[in-house]
């Protein structure tokens, strides 16, 4: 098994950039409308969005507010 912050190990992938944005989505839009959060005791899973999320090409890519990833899922969830 492979050992490091991401999906194959020390080095990111495109597997890791294709979920940054997708997590970040999740956690932002489910925090919103459902009041959830990923579960503390998924330490991984919590640390591997910590990693993606504090990269300096995520920081630069992602939405500059919150709002606007809310502002879009608002449609969908309520509906």
């Amino acid at each position: 098994m492979n050992q490091g912050p991401f999906i194959a190990g020390e080095k990111i992938t495109g597997a890791d950039l294709s979920l940054a944005p997708k997590l970040y989505h999740l956690e932002t839009a489910l925090g919103h409308f459902k009041k959830w959060s990923v579960p503390e005791d998924l330490g991984h899973v919590n640390n591997y969005m910590k990693t993606l999320f504090s990269r300096e090409s995520f920081e630069n890519t992602k939405p500059a507010a919150k709002e606007y990833v809310i502002a879009g899922w608002a449609p969908k969830v309520n509906a």
